[in-house]
């Protein structure tokens, strides 16, 4: 449960930090995936480091009941992200490309509302003893 708690208020405030970032500079994000996006090499680095993250998310946290499920979940997510930018490089530019032509501050949403749900249950709810 301790390590519920560190992941759940550690990827809970960095998803919330981002999401607010993401909605007031928009652009600026957009304008970054895409130059992203042109160097393969850059992409792979970033997954290097997306699936080292993963990989420690699922192995310190392979909790399957109650609301530490999510944690587990987006520790999955990041490994496949990470597989994605490392070996499919072009099937991320092909997203990117997709991502960028609808309206994306409905993208903010998702992460927003999981953000405050990781951080409603790593700062509110009380902890049960093990």
């Amino acid at each position: 449960m301790i390590y519920s708690i560190f992941w759940a208020r550690l990827l809970g405030l960095y998803t919330f930090i981002m999401s607010i970032g993401l909605f007031f500079h928009l652009k600026k994000y957009q304008t970054l995936m895409t130059e992203m996006s042109q160097n393969v090499m850059v992409m792979m680095v970033f997954g290097m480091f997306t699936l080292f993250l993963g990989l420690t998310i699922v192995i310190s946290h392979r909790t399957i009941r109650g609301w530490p499920i999510i944690i587990t979940f987006i520790g999955y997510m990041i490994i496949i992200k990470g597989i994605m930018l490392m070996f499919f490089p072009q099937w991320v530019q092909k997203v990117i490309s997709i991502w960028q032509t609808f309206d994306n501050y409905i993208a903010i949403i998702p992460p927003l509302v999981v953000s405050i749900i990781l951080l409603v249950c790593g700062f509110v709810v009380k902890r049960r003893p093990i």
